[in-house]
Order: C-alpha cells, then structure tokens, then sequence
C-alpha cells in the first residue's frame, strides 16, 4: 500500500512538472510572437513618433524666433510651448504602450475594457494602414464591455488580426478594415472583416495550425494565428473565420466570455 501511494505522489509531482513546463513554453511561445509583431511595426511606429516630433520642432522653433527677434508674446510663447509639451506627451505614450506590450512578465487576470484593447492596437498599427491607404472603420458597441483576461495578450490577438487584414488587402481593388464588437448572451463578439480575396476552400481551420502560413517564403512565421487561438482559448473563448458573400473578404470572429458579476475597474 504504501508502495503505491509512493508511485502516485510520484505521478502526480511529474505531472505537475510536464504542465508547468508546458506553461513556460506556452509563455516563450507567446513573448516571441510579441517580439515578431514588435519588429512588424517598427517602421510604422517610427512614423508615427516622426509626426510629433516634427511637431515639437515647429513649436519650439517658432517660440525661438519670436524671442530672437524681439517680438515674444507672452501668451504666444505660452501656447507654442503647451503645443510642444502636448506632442511630447503623446511621443512618450506610444513609446510607453510599446515597452508594455514587449514587456516579458507574469500572465495575469483582471478586468479588460474590450473597446480599448481594440483603440490601443489600432494606434500601433494606423500609420501602417495609412501608409498602405487601407480604410479602417470601428464600431465599437456602446455597453463597452469588460471581460477577465490579461490586456496585453487580447492586443496581441487584435494586432495579429489587423496585420493579417492588412496583408490580404494588398492587391484588393477595395482596401478596407471593419472592426465590431457586440455583447450577445452572455459573450462580446469581436468581428475583423476585410474587403480582401478572403481565405482558400478548405483552409478555415488549418490557419490556425502552428508554422501554417499561405505567404510567400520569409512573409510571415505562420504562428500569428496560432497564438491568437491559443490565447483566446485561456481567455475560455472561441476564434473562428469565415468568408465574405459574394468572395469578398473574410471575417475573424472572436467570441469571449463575460464575467458572471460586473468587475469593479477595468483597463
């Protein structure tokens, strides 16, 4: 008897052991994902950080020329600087929203407000989509919907979404993002439709598979989708895809839970 009990504790601690290696791996997998998307938006980032930088230049230069030539207004002066100092803020927010999401650290729950997951990712990637003249419409649901789950890895599964998008709607006549989001039965929907050439017969459930990419050689990882799967299956939800009528497009759906009792505070 006491020989059996043995082999059991032993079981059971080795058991324990393969699940939290699992974990750790999961978590490796899911901060190098970050890191690849982190190196997609680098060019996009370093444009949008352009704009208020050369913002700030203007003010403070204007602000230098008017003491110069000995024609400083108070009041002028004090405007150009608060216009300076409003760029710089922003500047820093970006900046600051990147470190977070690149940030390696413990996986936790809280109350996350989806329609702001939903403007923060769309903020790192709208210089990108500019650039690419891709239109991006939000509508967003005015319950403004909370749910248990961690902000971060939610933005990661909004990103890979609007990278994809943006990646099908390269040679599509009609570029455009349609991001919704709705509260139906106890769940919030999060719906990306793009007027791209939607996805191949037969693949709906295979782009979810790791290393599974249809880009070209060097394009893409193919582990973009499979985080966002995976990530939306700890959060006790379901991703899913489906084309557009007619062949136009595809739409991601995302569907997660909300909480049984309304949380206290949310990002």
């Amino acid at each position: 008897m006491i020989h059996i009990m043995g082999d059991l504790r032993e079981t059971t601690e080795e058991i324990q052991r393969r699940e939290q290696e699992l974990r750790d791996k999961q978590e490796q997998l899911v901060q190098a994902g970050k890191l690849a998307t982190l190196g997609e938006l680098t060019t996009g980032i370093a444009h949008e950080l352009n704009n208020p930088l050369n913002n700030i230049g203007l003010f403070v230069g204007n602000a230098i020329d008017h003491v110069e030539l000995g024609i400083a207004d108070r009041d002028r002066l004090l405007a150009e600087l608060r216009h300076a100092l409003q760029e710089v803020r922003r500047a820093t927010a970006i900046i600051s929203h990147l470190r977070t999401f690149g940030r390696a650290a413990p996986v936790s729950r809280e109350p996350v407000r989806i329609n702001g997951v939903v403007r923060r990712s769309f903020s790192l990637l709208h210089e990108q989509l500019r650039l690419r003249e891709i239109e991006v419409r939000l509508d967003l649901c005015a319950e403004d919907p909370v749910v248990i789950g961690n902000a971060i890895q939610l933005e990661q599964v909004v990103i890979n979404l609007l990278t994809n998008a943006r990646d099908a709607l390269a040679d599509a006549p009609r570029k455009l993002i349609h991001i919704e989001s709705a509260v139906r039965e106890g769940m919030v929907d999060l719906l990306v439709h793009d007027t791209g050439p939607g996805i191949d017969e037969g693949l709906e459930q295979r782009i979810f598979d790791p290393f599974f990419t249809t880009k070209e050689v060097g394009a893409g990882t193919g582990l973009g989708l499979s985080i966002a799967y995976g990530i939306v299956k700890e959060h006790g939800g379901t991703i899913s895809v489906v084309n557009g009528t007619g062949g136009e497009g595809a739409t991601f759906l995302v569907q997660l839970p909300l909480p049984a009792e309304p949380p206290d505070a949310a990002r």
